[in-house]
């Protein structure tokens, strides 16, 4: 769970990586022709579309921009701009390699596709061209896009000019939908705005399904199998369909969504979730309801007749139920983690200023005793009680007692070549000592200047020698929001 969206931005970058590398391989005679992307749409006719080609352009500018984070997450119309600052010509060719379109007519084009037509540009200004080359949508818009999400391709054109938005079909017709600013196209449909900032749905045929009724009006983006949309109308959150009907009454707080469930915050600030059918699943008797990011092995192995597990906030206390509203974890604990990062499927747990490590079922892994408890590293896990570090296992077989200065942990995460030997660095009486994983001697009296080199950036580490510091965020749960908790971390 805890990693499934960093997944998909990595396999999204990959697939447009490979889509705009595919589109610079082919040769066409003396130009490179440009491929469709590989997800693209092609029409029910597509033969005998001319052919788009493109020359020149700063391979070492486009290259970099291809590979810039920055241009991944631009809006569409930043990217192009983008890519226009490289210098590529564009033509269209026929089958005879016969111009259609010669070089240095646009600065911008995409290949031919829905209806026949091709979106083009010239000096930041849009249109859109027909398989003769001939302009039918003249260059004036600030944007022309066919909108599209991986594996539903839209029937329309989405044409911008100023604060007009212009719907038109594959025949370049207007199709009338009037008022429209702005959009956001997301899962096969638009998201629209009007002049009045409501807003509605517009399917990819380009039907309004959703009126301008809304204040807000969106689809929780990680848990697309809602079937609804979560809105806001005089002040309240409610649900709809897509149908546009009522699916809970705007009578919310707030409405949010884990895992596949929408949460709903109603007028006392109290939290529940309802079952499909519309009856209760969790009571509105808790303060918040949390993630708690389990892989499934968690659930076949330990949990083998539950769906699914929540944290959950309640007088200021923090446990974790089941969706049958089962208390597992009891809900008597300050503060409770989605996860152990690094480490096993366990909570990071705070109860009276002091820190542990629990499990799922509540069974106490690591005592909660410790001033502060470390991120596991190879197993082991540094902690400190009062004022002296020590480190235990993952297991809580204690490796090194609490009886020291300064600790840092060397166990690499990333290798190349021979693995690295991994350590425990630790200060006591001003005498640095090397130990194993296990607690044995490596080495007495390291040199300072040995321990300078190798750990600078640790040592540097505001101050401290054992790198604590508050700038690593951690998911920890805690009377009501997230609160930073000092961690071991570099």
């Amino acid at each position: 769970m805890k990693i499934v969206f960093s997944i998909f931005l990595l396999l999204t970058f990959a697939v447009d990586l490979f889509c705009q590398e595919n589109n610079r391989l082919s040769d066409f005679g003396n130009y490179q022709i440009v491929k469709r992307n590989i997800l693209g749409y092609l029409p029910a006719n597509s033969e005998n579309l001319p052919i788009l080609v493109k020359t020149g352009g700063d391979d070492e500018y486009l290259s970099k921009l291809y590979k810039n984070i920055e241009f991944w997450f631009a809006t569409e119309q930043e990217r192009r701009a983008m890519e226009m600052q490289g210098g590529v010509k564009y033509a269209y060719l026929d089958n005879n390699q016969n111009f259609v379109v010669p070089f240095g007519v646009y600065d911008y084009a995409d290949v031919f596709g829905l209806g026949r037509k091709a979106i083009v540009a010239n000096k930041g200004k849009y249109g859109i061209i027909d398989e003769h080359g001939e302009l039918v949508l003249p260059l004036e818009y600030d944007l022309v896009e066919r909108p599209s999400n991986y594996s539903n391709y839209a029937n329309i054109f989405v044409a911008t000019k100023r604060d007009t938005v212009t719907i038109l079909d594959e025949n370049v017709s207007i199709i009338p939908n009037v008022g429209i600013v702005s959009y956001l196209h997301d899962r096969a449909n638009l998201f629209v705005t009007n002049n009045e900032n409501k807003k509605g749905l517009i399917d990819y045929n380009g039907k309004q399904i959703i009126p301008f009724l809304y204040d807000t009006l969106y689809q929780e983006w990680s848990v697309p199998r809602i079937p609804g949309y979560i809105a806001k109308k005089d002040g309240f959150y409610g649900f709809v369909s897509r149908e546009n009907e009522i699916i809970q009454p705007f009578k919310y707080n707030y409405i949010y969504a884990i895992d596949g469930k929408v949460v709903y915050v109603d007028q006392n600030n109290k939290v529940g979730i309802f079952n499909e059918d519309g009856s209760t699943m969790i009571p509105f008797e808790y303060d918040a309801i949390h993630d708690t990011y389990y892989n499934r092995s968690v659930y076949t192995s330990s949990f083998p007749n539950i769906s699914y597990i929540y944290m959950v906030e309640k007088d200021g206390k923090i446990g974790t139920i089941d969706d049958k509203n089962n208390v597992i974890i009891p809900i008597i604990y300050d503060g409770l983690s989605g996860w152990v990062e690094y480490g096993p499927e366990d909570h990071f747990v705070k109860n009276n200023g002091k820190y542990g490590i629990i499990s799922p079922k509540g069974e106490i892994v690591i005592p909660i005793e410790y001033d502060y408890v470390g991120i596991p590293q190879g197993g082991v896990i540094d902690v400190r009680k009062n004022g002296k570090y020590g480190v235990v296992s993952s297991k809580n077989i204690e490796i090194l007692p609490c009886i020291y200065d300064k600790l840092i942990l060397d166990v690499p995460m990333v290798w190349f070549g021979d693995k690295p030997e991994s350590k425990i660095i630790a200060l006591q009486q001003n005498i640095w000592n090397y130990y194993d994983l296990n607690g044995k001697l490596l080495q007495s009296n390291v040199p300072l200047k040995e321990i300078s080199d190798k750990y600078d950036y640790i040592l540097r580490w505001d101050g401290e020698l054992s790198s604590e510091s508050y700038d690593y965020e951690f998911d920890f749960r805690q009377k009501g929001g997230l609160e930073k908790i000092i961690f071991r971390h570099w």
